[in-house]
């Protein structure tokens, strides 16, 4: 069975409310099912993409879905990636997040610029398998339409977008192409991309943070690219149990169900990677526990509860294992630091 992740759930929901469809009938028509382990690896295929385009397009939406899916993309659904373009000290800067593509978006997605004295292009490229579905029209579109947002997010006044070029004939009317551009779009072309003014490129942003952008940089190929490589259990089980909570009270056997594999086998490959499922658990348990105690008003009681310790006495005995301090007294220890 087909799936789909979190993160494009949220914006194909998001997009589908906007043009009046009813995205569960749909999956459900189409036997597409919800990834439930949050791992970013786990990306439709461009022909998955090509059916549920299609079957969108059979219920006649009152907007032109591909462009709407573009727009709807959250770039909050990954804080880092949103910190690194915001954060931007030019546009040039920001762009370096497309690199990452193929990582933290999708495998078969990537791009390539070009950079002339006057005009700058950033082609995007849709590869996959045999090749059946390269360039497939709608994501193509989608990814216009994303990237669009995203120069709009690091420089709202002023977007540098000159033109816009597609491979492929109009899927829609050209008019609602470029009214939704709002700039030149041409069809039939020898490459998607889209066109910026060079010198734009190097234009200071407004919000610029360096000490930020390079934190966030910092965090995305050392936490989120980690944890899209092939073969890290430790961040599947992670990203399993942060997304169900309701295991963290569960033996280890159960969690190797979850992810289909065999216990023992479970537990080799952790050792492989110089880890156990208890060092996992615990990590998982502490970030969460300080989350909670920092961002919520979560009574310790109700935490302890949810992090699946028996009790709150065992709670409070492992978070002062992990910071030397009892769960009151982080969650005390911020307010005592403002007003300092």
């Amino acid at each position: 069975m087909e799936t789909i992740n979190f993160q494009m759930l949220a914006s194909l929901a998001n997009a589908a409310r906007a043009c009046g469809i009813n995205l569960n009938q749909v999956l459900q028509e189409l036997g597409i099912d919800i990834d439930m382990t949050a791992d970013p690896r786990k990306r439709m295929s461009l022909r998955w993409f090509s059916v549920l385009f299609q079957a969108i397009a059979d219920k006649q939406p009152k907007q032109y879905f591909p462009l709407v899916l573009g727009h709807a993309f959250n770039f909050d659904g990954l804080p880092e990636l949103a910190t690194f373009v915001t954060s931007a000290s030019t546009p040039r800067d920001a762009i370096k997040v497309f690199d990452w593509a193929p990582q933290l978006l999708h495998p078969a997605l990537s791009f390539s610029t070009e950079e002339g004295p006057v005009y700058a292009r950033l082609n995007i490229l849709v590869q996959e398998g045999n090749g059946e579905f390269n360039d497939l029209p709608g994501f193509v579109e989608s990814v216009a339409a994303a990237v669009l947002k995203f120069m709009r997010l690091i420089s709202p006044m002023s977007t540098p977008l000159l033109s816009v070029e597609f491979k492929h004939s109009a899927q829609t009317a050209p008019d609602e192409y470029a009214q939704f551009f709002e700039t030149p779009v041409h069809f039939d072309q020898a490459a998607n991309c889209m066109v910026f003014d060079t010198n734009s490129l190097s234009q200071p942003l407004p919000g610029g943070i360096p000490s930020a952008h390079n934190k966030a940089e910092e965090l995305i190929v050392n936490r989120l690219l980690k944890v899209s490589e092939p073969g890290v259990l430790s961040s599947r089980i992670t990203r399993l149990l942060r997304s169900k909570v309701s295991l963290l009270s569960l033996p280890m056997e159960k969690i190797a169900m979850e992810m289909d594999m065999h216990p023992r086998k479970m537990q080799r490959q952790l050792q492989e990677e110089g880890t156990t499922y208890a060092h996992v658990l615990a990590s998982v348990r502490m970030n969460m526990a300080c989350e909670m105690l920092q961002k919520s008003v979560l009574d310790i009681e109700t935490i302890s509860s949810r992090l699946g310790y028996s009790d709150r006495r065992s709670f409070t005995h492992a978070f002062a294992s992990w910071t030397g301090k009892t769960p009151r007294e982080f969650r005390l220890a911020p307010s005592l630091k403002n007003s300092s």
